[in-house]
């Protein structure tokens, strides 16, 4: 059985014959791009650097860079991905945000590639929906213009979604099997905004997105940290199949394998706060089997994964090797 067909099966609940893999070293999916952007605008600042311009507008004295929508992200000493220190939407009266062209002939390249041969699952990038908010207006502004201009919010995300919609239609029947999006949507005990909120506001836009990448045959990913447990059931039936979750135990495992994994995934690393962080290898190889053993009796619905950048989070890379020889010694269904 190809990793493509394993992932298929596991997404599908149709009695799979192990956990999926995505380790750096042994994986079921190979990633694709979704889109080339064409007909941008000059941007001199694309790059992390020392702009004094940029330095003159925020304040910031650390390193910057500003993206294709035009907001301007900082950091210091060349560590971390960034953060937005000022979003392009000062104001919603000055409302102007810049959907870029996407390249039509981007599914001509996609074609190419032959990816419907390919053994192994493909994944392809999607857009963030709420997260762009959050850069666009600044997270403080973001969370109050869900209360104060709630349909601002509302039509801004669906653009958005009407955008990624378009991209997927654009590439469908190129042999894509997964649209890959991701957003944080919570602390580490709660959801940034209530469920109702959520459900008015947000999930629309998700569910316009799932929509269409169903209709092209593809599975849809969501990536979120945080706990997520209160959007959890908006989420389901707006169309979310895989919920990437690097935090697990935030539920912990236990809920989401008993309460969720009968109908969708998780694909996820053993909990990169609260287990691979404390370096002792008895509990992070008995959790990894934990892990296992509770997705098991669940039927499946589990896919193990590293977390992309251990360095950031203080993790040896050696101590998460001990959870991948557990999970895949124990992985059979």
């Amino acid at each position: 059985m190809t990793s493509k067909e394993i992932i298929r099966r596991i997404v599908a609940h149709d009695a799979p014959s192990r956990i999926g893999y995505d380790f750096a070293d042994h994986s079921d999916f190979t990633m694709v791009s979704s889109r080339k952007y064409i007909n941008l605008p000059e941007n001199p600042y694309a790059t992390w650097g020392d702009w004094p311009e940029l330095r003159e507008l925020t304040g910031f004295r650390g390193e910057t860079f500003r993206d294709i929508y035009g907001n301007i992200y900082g950091r210091f000493n060349g560590k971390t991905k960034g953060e937005c220190i000022r979003g392009v939407i000062q104001d919603w009266e000055d409302y102007e945000f810049p959907i870029p062209e996407f390249d039509p002939n981007h599914r001509e390249t996609l074609l190419a590639m032959q990816l419907d041969k390919n053994e192994k699952y493909v994944l392809t990038n999607g857009s963030f929906l709420f997260s762009t908010l959050r850069d666009a207006r600044l997270m403080s502004n973001a969370l109050m213009d869900t209360i104060t201009d709630p349909d601002m919010v509302a039509q801004f995300l669906d653009t958005l979604a009407e955008h990624e919609a378009a991209v997927i239609r654009s590439i469908a029947g190129c042999g894509v099997d997964g649209w890959f999006l991701g957003d944080d949507l919570g602390t580490q005990d709660s959801t940034f905004i209530s469920p109702a909120t959520f459900r008015a506001l947000v999930k629309p836009a998700y569910k316009k997105v799932a929509d269409a990448a169903h209709e092209a045959g593809m599975s849809v990913f969501m990536h979120s940290c945080g706990h997520n447990y209160g959007f959890m059931e908006d989420l389901i039936d707006a169309g979310i199949d895989v919920f990437q979750f690097d935090q697990p135990d935030a539920y912990p495992a236990e809920v989401l394998a008993q309460e969720f994994a009968p109908r969708v995934t998780f694909h996820s690393p053993v909990d990169i706060q609260k287990i691979l962080p404390t370096g002792d290898r008895t509990l992070i190889e008995t959790r990894a089997r934990e892990m296992c053993e509770l997705f098991r009796a669940a039927g499946g619905g589990w896919i193990a994964k590293d977390y992309p950048s251990y360095g950031d989070i203080g993790v040896d890379p050696v101590w998460a090797k001990w959870a991948q020889d557990v999970i895949e010694a124990n992985s059979a269904l």
